[in-house]
């Protein structure tokens, strides 16, 4: 058995928030150099829901109050190196797709807080288009913008209710 199976998986939540054009919000990480989602680690006593909301804000300095929609979760087995990883772990990552409450800069730096390892780093946002090619993303991104997509898709061909 390796040391990684006998680990419990370390929950997170992910940030999959979506702008009116269907865009989806990225950014920059100065340490690791790759682009990501807003995503953290659900503290004890957390609720996914909670930590979510919580992570966007400590990463993005955006504060949404308003509906989450469940986009499942996804395991990962997260490598030593990766992204500040000082050793080899399980992950469960908690999707959530969140719809932007009103618009945002194309482009905007935040300073981050709240996580000792990222306190005062800079991170540097953007949007990804819908259509925009995601293979120079991680692999747990890559599975967390399909799943985005594939909820947006799906909401499209839904037809309007009548009102």
């Amino acid at each position: 058995m390796t040391a990684c199976t006998e680990t419990a998986a370390i929950p997170k939540a992910c940030a999959c928030l979506v702008d009116a054009r269907g865009r989806l919000l990225v950014f920059s990480h100065p340490e690791d150099g790759n682009m990501q989602l807003p995503k953290g680690t659900i503290e004890p006593g957390e609720s996914p829901e909670f930590a979510v909301r919580r992570e966007l804000l400590e990463e993005s300095g955006i504060d949404h109050a308003g509906a989450l929609v469940s986009l499942g979760t996804l395991q990962r087995d997260c490598e030593a190196g990766v992204e500040g990883n000082t050793h080899r772990h399980p992950q469960l990552w908690h999707l959530f797709l969140i719809h932007a409450e009103g618009p945002l800069p194309e482009h905007f730096d935040h300073v981050a807080m709240g996580s000792p390892e990222e306190d005062g780093l800079v991170f540097s946002f953007s949007w990804l288009a819908p259509e925009a090619p995601i293979d120079g993303y991680a692999l747990p991104y890559r599975q967390a913008i399909e799943r985005v997509r594939a909820a947006q898709a799906l909401a499209a061909a839904q037809p309007v209710a009548a009102g």
